[in-house]
């Protein structure tokens, strides 16, 4: 290491090599890096779905969701399971274990599902996958000036076609329309009885002749002729033609003569509307190998060049992504300026302003030095890795000051440049590598975090690399430039700058002689009070935490660029108008809008867009024409006294509350989950519904709670039907009959075809004006052996509400209730330690076969302490070992490791000064903060024992320590805390995530290089009282304070075996 050390110094021009690769390659890899939103991480879902028409959630159930459940019960690398059970279709959803292969897991699952033999015999073939890792990257919506769905869906394709064509989108999801398209044969009551035919002779005769038949081939020496038939069409017209029946006297009935043919969506609501107008959503997505400017670029050339080619139709772009990640790449050039500059200016103005210049530089050579790791490694430039980027600036240059202040130290000592570049960095070498790998290794449980900060290891790759670039460029160019006479040489104290470099240094002269050293003199004399003292701040500091001064929540509060407002009207409201009071409602968020611009003053819309979704509310938990969303999409607020809550809360004010509706939310998401979000498990679901309904009335009366919603749908009401006992004499059966009435109402299913991207189902059954009452269907007339009788004189009908959804968890029939804050800067653990000690006791005992399990930010922070005690802990031991090692004592490692504790007071304070929760986020930049807080304290351990070994006395090498590397200390502080300040005080919403993590930081550090200066000194003199004291118990010798250092007895051992070794040779 001194050789090459020693080879850079002498040979600048090795330094020179290194910057100009740098430069070429870390620019190249910079500009090759791909953009993305947030890190791709595997996805651990796979989902089991399965579709059997006219099957009842219950059906699905019993003879779908559990034979599924059953089947993958016991299979290894599960962690959790869910269901649901709805009409027509069944999903279960499997999460698995971080560390398992889910290719394994996969294959594993697919076998077992496809091991079930006895599914229903009409329900199609299950499909097993596993969701694919997307991004996001722009939503765009087509709206039309018409209200013809078939025209709209023909323009959505088209434009689908034209991303996938270009080589930049492969991942597109189109919503707002019905999934289904359907050839309809309606055919009334009054047709079917004149011409006496039923539903399955015109389904027989479509299914028989819209065929396209191969019937062989013509062949001869000369020639090859295909004999084939080609009648299949989805053209009505086309269809009309088919013949259902032929007369005795020859004449044909052809389903044009007694029947209407269209082609139409399903009629299962699912529109999408934008200014009230129908419109098709496009959710463009990237994958791990897409660039998200190549796709923002593409879409809004293509929009643009769209809208001026098309007048009945028009693209609006709803949100960017990319000018998300452009913000936050502002964030990180303006962090980053700011921090070069703080860098340059405390650095010329304590030691050299050319020296701070190549100090300063290690924070560029480290991210160019990053870019070229993290472009081989697919590392994308993102929200995640621009806050880590933006996070270690202030720390990058810790090094290079500890090693640059020594080097000018050494000068100061009248040694020429070169030597004191070459003493100076080998004096403090072995402490700065320690602290820098100590470091690296506090950032390391970052790759190991689970559940939604899984995406940290990017943060944690852009950190270590950093660190290892820093390291590197410390260690190695930066002495060979400052050992340039022109860098290391005296200043002018007659100039400007000279005279304020001269008061500054008189200045920090002053602070450290007068000041300082008095204080730590005083502080090691009245040992016990000092002692009593950091105590009562420990006592103090828990009882801020404990009493709420300083709150705990689980989760940071992250503002949102879009919110959804969700409503879910009484069942069996019809379409118009749950459209129309969707309509209301987004009229009201377009006032709350300008009621803001008058209130701010603002002349920008706080509002960009909204969207109207019908069919859908509540993450899917609601469905039906009662269901629906707007979606809102908001400005830029960054610059505004506006929020996101500020909107949410206005528009709440706004519409109040919907007599019509039994669940209504504004706002109710949370990027981390519901703060409140229990589970609650039985057998009998008329109990488990009371118990919900009672669970959520004593939500409602908690104050700081609002948006309490729950996964269950409230039934719509359906008609049993009952054979009559007198049926039975006629032929019929339950099936017979049922499959009767099916056909007329929901459809003979004829054919099942593909026309392009669209399946098209061929449906024969009654229009929809013979579907419309209770008298319609008890009139239908049923065929039987004994001829025609109406519903009515066959079957009992009677009224009931059905059940629409089945959750289950685990295997357990489920329902979630979610609740929100109204004040998103609550804090969550005491709401829920109250739900739990008085609202659940009372819900459970009214309710014994009732059960619950906390959810949502809970669960997830529960599995993050777990990672956090896992992975720290191992964490934790390798900091501790590289430090007894270094220090080769176990009781000089222990006094380093006591600082950690001491800084963590600090980062708690810095969260009390700036009035923000203790979060998850700030416990991670605690884990962070034990790696860089103890760098000090091994820099300022190691000139200790550098002191004992030149013979100084125990008190006077610890203030000598102190004083000797007061400057450096002070300097890697106010760099660091310089450089993550403006990241603290940033107001971009995005920023906000990562803010508690800063402060941990910051603050941690802050406060912790005081104790270091004051506290460390004082442990080091108690603990040598301790062994000089204990080493007499068994000793008749004087003992000196200093024979107990191992430093010291370290330094007698080598002296005496130099002394040794030259007697022998």
């Amino acid at each position: 290491m001194k050789k090459i050390l020693s080879a850079f110094v002498k040979f600048p021009f090795y330094g020179k090599i290194v910057i100009v690769i740098l430069l070429l390659i870390g620019s190249i890899s910079l500009i090759s890096m791909k953009k993305a939103t947030f890190p791709l991480v595997e996805s651990k879902v796979i989902t089991v779905t399965v579709s059997y028409q006219g099957a009842t959630p219950k059906e699905m159930e019993d003879g779908v969701t559990t034979l599924i459940e059953n089947s993958i019960r016991g299979i290894s690398g599960i962690k959790e399971f869910s269901s649901i059970s709805s009409e027509n279709f069944a999903q279960v959803t499997i999460t698995g274990l971080s560390n398992y292969d889910m290719d394994e897991l996969l294959s594993e699952v697919k076998n077992a599902v496809d091991g079930v033999s006895n599914f229903p015999a009409s329900a199609e073939k299950p499909i097993v996958s596993k969701n694919r890792s997307k991004d996001m990257a722009v939503f765009i919506t087509l709206s039309s000036d018409d209200n013809d769905l078939l025209k709209l869906n023909k323009e959505a394709n088209r434009v689908e076609d034209d991303f996938l064509a270009s080589g930049i989108i492969s991942q597109i999801t189109i919503m707002g329309l019905p999934s289904k398209m359907e050839l309809v044969v309606e055919i009334d009551e009054t047709q079917l009885r004149r011409y006496q035919i039923s539903f399955d002779e015109i389904k027989n005769a479509i299914a028989a002749n819209n065929l396209d038949i191969h019937g062989g081939t013509i062949k001869n020496p000369r020639e090859e002729i295909k004999v084939i038939s080609r009648q299949r069409t989805v053209d009505p017209n086309e269809l009309k033609e088919i013949v259902v029946k032929t007369n005795s006297d020859g004449r044909t009935i052809k389903i044009g003569d007694i029947a209407n043919v269209k082609l139409q969506f399903e009629e299962t609501p699912n529109g999408s509307y934008v200014k009230e107008k129908p419109s098709v959503t496009f959710m463009v997505q990237k994958l791990m190998n897409e660039d998200l400017a190549e796709i923002s670029e593409y879409v809004n050339a293509y929009v643009k060049d769209y809208n001026k080619t098309h007048k009945d139709t028009e693209i609006v772009v709803l949100m960017d992504f990319l000018e998300i990640i452009d913000g936050q790449l502002s964030i990180l050039i303006q962090n980053g300026l700011m921090g070069v500059l703080m860098v340059i200016l405390v650095l010329s103005l304590l030691l050299n302003f050319r020296l701070s210049l190549w100090v300063a530089w290690g924070i560029p050579a480290s991210f160019l030095g990053m870019f070229i790791v993290a472009a081989l490694s697919g590392v994308t430039i993102n929200i995640i890795s621009l806050f880590g980027m933006i996070l270690i600036i202030g720390i990058l240059v810790d090094d290079g000051v500890v090693i640059g202040e020594n080097i000018f130290t050494h000068f100061e000592m009248g040694k020429t440049p070169r030597r004191a570049a070459i003493d100076g960095s080998l004096e403090v070498l072995p402490a700065v590598f320690v602290s820098v790998t100590t470091t690296i290794v506090a950032f390391t449980p970052l790759f190991f975090i689970e559940g939604h900060l899984a995406m940290m290891y990017e943060m944690a790759f852009v950190v270590i690399a950093c660190l290892v670039f820093s390291l590197a460029e410390g260690i190695f160019v930066l002495p060979g430039h400052l050992a340039n006479p022109k860098v290391l040489k005296p200043t002018n104290k007659r100039s400007v700058y000279g005279k304020i470099r001269n008061k500054v240094d008189q200045g920090l002269m002053y602070v450290r002689d007068r000041l300082y050293i008095p204080l730590v003199k005083r502080i090691l004399i009245h040992k016990g009070l000092s002692i009593a003292i950091v105590t009562s701040l420990f006592i103090l500091t828990v009882g801020l935490v404990g009493s709420g001064k300083i709150p705990f929540t689980f989760f940071p509060t992250t503002p949102s660029d879009m919110f959804t407002i969700d409503l879910a009207l009484k069942p069996g409201i019809n379409e118009e108008y749950t459209k129309d009071k969707l309509f209301w409602i987004e009229t009201k968020v377009w006032e709350v809008n300008q009621d803001l611009r008058k209130e701010y003053g603002g002349s920008i819309d706080y509002i960009s867009a909204t969207q109207v979704n019908i069919g859908s509310s509540f993450d899917g938990s609601e469905s039906g024409t009662n269901a629906g969303t707007i979606q809102v999409f908001l400005g830029p607020l960054d610059d505004t006294q506006v929020n996101d809550q500020t909107i949410k809360k206005a528009v709440s004010e706004k519409t109040g509350k919907i007599p019509e509706a039994y669940k209504y939310a504004v706002g109710a998401s949370n990027r981390f989950g519901a703060p409140v979000s229990i589970s609650l498990f039985g057998y009998d679901n008329d109990e488990l519904e009371q118990a919900k309904d009672e669970f959520e009335e004593a939500l409602e009366k908690i104050p700081s709670l609002f948006n309490i919603t729950d996964n269950s749908q409230i039934g719509s009401q359906e008609i049993q039907i009952t054979l009559k006992p007198e049926a039975y004499v006629l032929g019929l059966t339950q099936n017979s009959l049922m499959q009767q009435i099916r056909n007329g109402y929901y459809g003979a299913l004829a054919q099942r075809m593909q026309e392009g991207k669209n399946e098209i189902w061929i449906y024969v059954r009654y229009p929809k004006d013979n579907r419309e009452n209770l008298g319609q269907l008890e009139n239908m007339m049923i065929t039987t052996q004994q001829g025609q009788f109406p519903l009515s004189r066959v079957a009992d009908l009677s009224t009931q509400r059905s059940v629409s959804k089945i959750n289950r968890y685990n295997g357990r029939t489920e329902i979630r209730v979610d609740a929100y804050l109204k004040d998103q800067n609550e804090a969550v653990p005491p709401i829920l330690e109250y739900i739990e000690t008085e609202v659940l006791p009372v819900i459970m005992e009214n309710h014994p076969d009732v059960t619950y399990m906390q959810q949502g930010q809970q669960k997830d922070t529960t599995e993050q302490l777990a990672s956090i005690t896992k992975y720290f802990g191992i964490a934790f031991l390798i900091i501790v070992l590289i430090i007894m090692i270094y220090f080769k004592s176990f009781s000089q490692g222990l006094m380093i490791l006591a600082m950690i504790p001491l800084g963590f007071l600090g980062a708690i304070w810095g969260h009390g000064i700036h009035g923000q929760m203790i979060s998850m986020m700030s416990l991670w930049g605690f884990i962070a903060l034990s790696g860089t807080i103890i760098n000090d304290a091994i820099v300022f351990m190691s000139k200790y024992n550098q002191n004992l070994v030149k013979g100084m006395t125990v008190m006077n090498a610890v203030i000598d320590a102190g004083k000797t590397r007061f400057r450096a200390i002070i300097l890697t502080t106010v760099t660091t805390v310089a450089g993550l300040m403006p990241l603290i005080l940033e107001n971009s919403p995005d920023a906000r995530f990562i803010v508690p993590m800063a402060i941990a930081l910051a603050y941690g550090i802050l406060f912790g290089t005081i104790f270091i200066l004051l506290i460390l000194p004082l442990l080091i003199v108690i603990v040598n009282n301790f062994k000089v004291w204990y080493k007499g118990l068994f000793s008749s010798e004087i003992i000196t304070p200093e024979s107990v250092e191992v430093a010291y007895i370290n330094h007698q051992i080598d002296v005496k075996l130099n002394e040794a070794m030259e007697k022998e040779f």
